[in-house]
């Protein structure tokens, strides 16, 4: 389902861990607050899915959103960007509410109910989204949602309306187009 590291897939490229400076700077910050971006989806409590982590740039600030009693999953294909996530953690304090897993080249490959899942600029990066989305409604608890945010240089509207259509085909719902969110945006639930 998704490319290996720093492979080429038919929809895109994965950011290699070498470049991850590019995707967790202080400028990027000036646009793209995570919790301005996430604070109508979070609460104490819950579990939540930071699905194609890269190194974290919402990560952190998830697991502060959810507290002491909530739990962030930080999903990524490459182990060097897992390992820049459980190290901010740890200077951040938040580290016991986390967990890093690496998922397969083929699938997730995890198991769990979360209230909340995070596909920030990632899914133009799978070759069949489609699985993607199958798998992910699989995780979301009754109640549960996805945003899913497009970067518009790299996703056209076309290719954002197709790609809403697969998750639609997987058995979730289009609640709504926010946004406000760095990019063009959706947010999802089990149909």
């Amino acid at each position: 389902m998704w490319p290996l590291q720093g492979t080429a897939s038919k929809e895109g490229r994965v950011c290699p861990h070498q470049t991850a400076f590019l995707l967790e700077n202080w400028i990027r910050r000036l646009f793209q607050k995570p919790v301005k971006i996430l604070e109508d989806h979070l609460s104490q409590g819950d579990t939540v899915i930071d699905l194609g982590c890269g190194p974290g740039f919402f990560t952190v600030d998830m697991a502060k959103m959810v507290g002491p009693t909530g739990n962030v999953i930080a999903i990524d294909l490459q182990p060097a960007m897992l390992e820049r996530v459980r190290k901010k953690a740890l200077r951040a304090g938040v580290a016991d509410r986390l967990l890093c897993h690496q998922c397969r080249a083929d699938r997730l490959g995890l198991s769990c109910e979360a209230d909340f899942i995070l596909a920030y600029y990632m899914v133009h990066e799978t070759p069949d989204p489609a699985s993607l989305f199958t798998e992910v409604k699989g995780l979301l608890r009754p109640g549960g949602r996805m945003l899913v945010v497009e970067p518009k240089l790299h996703v056209a509207r076309a290719a954002f309306d197709t790609m809403l259509e697969k998750a639609v085909d997987a058995g979730m719902k289009v609640e709504a187009t926010p946004s406000g969110k760095g990019g063009r945006a959706a947010l999802l639930s089990v149909a």
